[in-house]
């Protein structure tokens, strides 16, 4: 696996969780609350959408790797193995035609 992309749920649990905190502070200052609610709420907002940005990086980390993971013949790589190679000599030998033709 692609070291970068060993960083993805941390960098993106920050980024969510910094973002919630900043839209909940300038939500609170907007709506003339207290200094201490404005806090406690952007705290627990920046905690919350941590934890999802985490979350969620976790699932795209595992949704991209998983092919690379994975036992199966088909993701391995192997050019004899792939969709590509199932085409029939018959489809091969059309397709040839079709472009002498053309």
């Amino acid at each position: 696996m692609d070291p970068h992309w060993r960083l993805l749920p941390g960098l993106l649990g920050a980024l969510a969780g910094l973002s919630a905190l900043v839209i909940a502070i300038v939500a609170g200052l907007q709506a003339d609350n207290e200094p201490l609610t404005i806090l406690v709420r952007g705290v627990l907002a920046m905690g919350g959408f941590w934890i999802g940005g985490v979350l969620a990086g976790w699932a795209i980390q595992r949704a991209v790797h998983a092919d690379s993971t994975s036992g199966c013949d088909e993701v391995s790589g192997d050019v004899a193995i792939s969709d590509d190679s199932l085409q029939t000599e018959e489809s091969t030998s059309e397709t040839q035609e079709r472009r002498e033709a053309a």
